[in-house]
């Protein structure tokens, strides 16, 4: 190997690793969170916004990942609210490829522990 293939190889990773996040997720709307901890958080205000947002680019009706769970209202997100608490915040394994705030994950975390109020 000659001295240039590290920078070189270094150079095209970083490339790669920056070409990674696209314009599209940048000008996403950013949830609504409220910003008082213990405000009552409801699907209609919090929630349906956050997955919106975050969630329902794969899996909505149609989408890569509809076959483990599609969004589609409040109905389709308690019916499989077990494994979004697993998948969001024990496992903390969605979504693949962003990232949710300090703040999205407890207003999801009240959600669940307030009873999931619609």
């Amino acid at each position: 190997m000659s001295k240039f293939t590290y920078p070189v190889m270094t150079i095209m990773m970083t490339l790669l690793i920056l070409s990674a996040c696209s314009k599209n997720q940048a000008d996403e709307p950013k949830p609504v969170v409220p910003e008082k901890p213990g405000t009552k958080v409801s699907y209609a205000e919090v929630l349906q916004p956050l997955f919106q947002a975050r969630c329902a680019g794969c899996h909505a009706p149609g989408k890569r990942a509809s076959a483990a769970w599609s969004f589609n209202g409040y109905t389709s997100v308690t019916g499989s609210a077990d494994k979004i608490k697993q998948a969001v915040l024990v496992s903390k394994t969605m979504p693949i490829g962003g990232t949710l705030s300090a703040a999205e994950l407890q207003s999801i975390k009240d959600w669940f522990d307030q009873g999931m109020l619609q």
